[in-house]
């Protein structure tokens, strides 16, 4: 069965992320708002993803209402976003948006650059709109009673996307969830120029081998400081799994500096069978894709050590905060409001293909076509038992990914022995 298909609920059950509340209607705004808004994001207005047509979109909707509003996008590198917000904060020049990947929320907000959003959202907001958004993305946001920033497109961010084809020329219809069965299959699936996996080894807002550990459960953070035991025997296990790759086939040791937008692009060449990728990128995986039929392409959660449940890893995403430091406060907390509109859910989910922020929306009779099968499966993940985040306080976050980056380069690589490989990273952590 795959995960692709809405028979794997058996695996991945849909639960209390689908439970559904009454529609609401356009939030109304107090006041006409103007001046100027700047936004920092990864996307650009002029862009033509999925995404970047929604948000142009939304901006339009929001300045027809406001008509003394100019909004401004000035799109930034998604790897420097949050370092280069901070910088920008304390230099006075900060955006009034700031888009934010979950695992800098507590960085930023140590900063003191984000306003708290508990006093910038209006009371309406506050009491009809945040109990509407998946909680375990919601609460996360809410560090020492601070709320930083809001969610946007809940995910179970880096999942692993197939080709049902690949699969079905090794007599499966998806990736087995279990690294012992996984391993074998994933090399079978490699074939001429087709590699059984990609993974983004070079790309420093993720870590595959922290997804790959994830396979141990939410047990590999310490409950105190964030931190996972880069030495332990979890992390040797996910080390022996990577080395496992390698040897099977799966794993090409020459292909050592792919960045997300690699591997995407590879994908649809038909380079890989299976790949790390980004949810809310599936609408755009399937519009590029050409070296296979696009509705080919399929998700599943990460493969689990033993009986655990699959792994899926809440994180990173992203999330939407308005700068400490804005003169325009007002406007800018009424444009993130309405990023948050049952009509602008709607945009994301029809139009991107991503699941609505507001779990209402989802009583839409659009969500029970075969278009949107993806976003039920998407719900189903986000509902899994083996589904977690990052810890709120992650320490050095900013280093984390490319040091484990590093690790997992040099175990696809080299020979170099497993324990002096975690050792060194370890030591660079300063752990």
């Amino acid at each position: 069965m795959s995960i692709g298909k809405l028979d794997r609920r058996t695996v991945l059950k849909l639960g209390a992320a689908s439970a559904l509340l009454p529609a609401m209607g356009k939030i109304a705004l107090a006041q006409e708002h103007s001046g100027t808004i700047r936004i920092w994001t990864f996307l650009s207005a002029e862009g033509q993803s999925p995404r970047e047509v929604v948000l142009r979109d939304l901006i339009e909707t929001f300045v027809a209402a406001n008509p003394g509003v100019s909004v401004e996008v000035e799109s930034q590198p998604f790897q420097e976003l949050e370092t280069k917000f901070v910088a920008a904060s304390a230099q006075n020049r900060a955006p009034d948006i700031i888009w934010m990947r979950d695992t800098f929320l507590d960085l930023v907000n140590q900063r003191g650059a984000l306003a708290d959003l508990n006093d910038e959202l209006s009371a309406s907001f506050q009491s009809d709109v945040i109990p509407d958004l998946y909680p375990v993305f919601a609460e996360k946001s809410v560090i020492d009673g601070v709320r930083t920033s809001l969610p946007l497109w809940p995910s179970p961010a880096q999942v692993l996307f197939y080709r049902e084809d690949a699969l079905a020329e090794v007599g499966l219809d998806a990736p087995p969830l279990t690294w012992d069965e996984f391993i074998p299959v994933a090399g079978r699936l490699t074939s001429g120029d087709r590699l059984g996996l990609g993974l983004p080894t070079n790309d420093n807002s993720v870590s595959a081998f922290i997804n790959i550990m994830t396979g141990f459960g939410p047990g590999i953070f310490d409950a105190e400081t964030g931190q996972f035991d880069v030495t332990g025997p979890e992390a040797v296990e996910t080390a022996n799994v990577v080395r496992q790759l390698v040897s099977v086939g799966a794993l090409s040791p020459t292909l050592l500096n792919a960045m997300g937008d690699d591997i995407q692009d590879q994908f649809a060449a038909g380079r890989f069978a299976i790949v790390q990728a980004f949810a809310p990128r599936f609408a755009q995986y399937k519009s590029i894709a050409a070296a296979y039929d696009p509705d080919d392409l399929a998700v599943s959660a990460w493969p689990a050590f033993g009986d655990r449940p699959p792994a899926v890893l809440l994180g990173p995403y992203w999330t939407v905060g308005v700068s400490a430091k804005s003169e325009n406060k007002a406007a800018a907390t009424a444009f993130v409001e309405a990023l948050y509109t049952p009509e602008a859910s709607m945009q994301w989910a029809q139009t991107a293909g991503l699941v609505p922020d507001r779990r209402s929306v989802q009583s839409d009779p659009f969500f029970s076509t075969p278009e949107a099968e993806s976003i039920a499966v998407f719900n189903a993940l986000l509902d899994a038992p083996g589904a977690l985040t990052f810890p709120p306080k992650l320490p050095d976050i900013t280093r984390v990914f490319p040091i484990m980056n590093t690790a997992l380069q040099e175990l696809i690589g080299t020979d170099e022995d497993v324990s002096a490989i975690l050792e060194r990273a370890k030591a660079t952590l300063g752990w």
